[in-house]
């Protein structure tokens, strides 16, 4: 699994998440544990989660993260618009609370 795979999947227990059993759409059917979102109808593996490239998933996490902590780097990276550093400092954030 490559590391926006466990970025993402950091990111959705962070957001609490339920994991679930889903059929990937494989040819033989296979089943692999998925998180299920609450509002966005999409592929529910890892690499189905778009933390990464969507505001629309990344602002509810930004959200989450000024509920617990009101943060000056999360505010200055948000203000720049991009959607990567934005990214960068939220994973940073979710690892000094998990820590």
């Amino acid at each position: 699994m490559n590391n926006t795979n466990e970025n993402n999947k950091l990111i959705a227990e962070f957001m609490e998440l339920p994991l679930v059993l889903c059929n990937i759409g494989t040819e033989n059917g296979a089943v692999t544990e998925g998180y299920k979102h609450p509002e966005v109808d999409v592929p529910c593996t890892a690499d189905g989660l778009q933390y990464k490239y969507s505001w629309d998933w990344l602002i509810p996490v930004i959200n989450k993260c000024y509920q617990e902590h009101m943060s000056k780097h999360i505010t200055e990276a948000v203000m720049t618009c991009n959607i990567n550093e934005a990214y960068k400092v939220v994973l940073k954030f979710i690892k000094n609370q998990n820590n």
